[in-house]
Parts: C-alpha cells; sequence; structure tokens
C-alpha cells in the first residue's frame, strides 16, 4: 500500500475451494501467503486496510433491505468516473492502476 493508500477487500473467494470438499493443502498455502500487517506501521504513511465479508450479509438478508434504504437516503453523488477504458485494453487499465495516479472510478467497458 503507498503513502495515503487504502485497500479495500471485500471477501476472500481466493481462498475457498471449488467443488463440494476443501482442498486442505491449497487453503495452508493461500493461508501462509497471505499478507500481514501492522497497524502501527501503517500510522505514519496514513495507511489503511478495510475489509468487508459479504458472506454474513447473506445471513443477515433481513439487513439487506434496511441498509439499502439507508444508503439511498444519503443521496451521495455519483462516483467520479475519470478513465473508461475498452475491455480489450485491460493490460492499459492495470498498469494505470499500478501507477498509483488514478483517482475515482476506472471502468472497463465491454
Amino acid at each position: 500500500v503507498a503513502p495515503m493508500g487504502r485497500v479495500v477487500v471485500f471477501g476472500a473467494g481466493s481462498m475457498t475451494s471449488p467443488g463440494d470438499k476443501p482442498n486442505w493443502v491449497r487453503l495452508a498455502w493461500e493461508w501462509v501467503r497471505r499478507p500481514t500487517l501492522d497497524p502501527l506501521a501503517m500510522i505514519p504513511e496514513n495507511r489503511s486496510v478495510m475489509a468487508f465479508n459479504l458472506i454474513w450479509l447473506w445471513r443477515r438478508i433481513e439487513l439487506c433491505g434496511e441498509l439499502l434504504d439507508r444508503l439511498l437516503s444519503l443521496r451521495l453523488p455519483p462516483p467520479l468516473l475519470t478513465h473508461e477504458v475498452p475491455f480489450h485494453d485491460a493490460v492499459h487499465a492495470l498498469r494505470l492502476f499500478q501507477s498509483g495516479k488514478t483517482t475515482g472510478k476506472l471502468v472497463l467497458a465491454l
């Protein structure tokens, strides 16, 4: 994470196994390889990580409507769209992200 950077994580789908049975060896490998962060080391450079478990919401489906209503009541402005890149040029979009110079939303157009 770059200084002043943010990482937002939605779930951990890469750690789930396809099929009905867990692949314990793969899961152990993914667990060992996961990034570790020291919150105290992140403070001086104003870095942050936010993580969301969306499966939790499926277990609390009654909250989804309420949360959506509360979100809509905020009347937030639409996101700032700063880049639209054709899908066939996805490598260029990735390079833009990697540069750390993007602001707003970058959309891959199909």
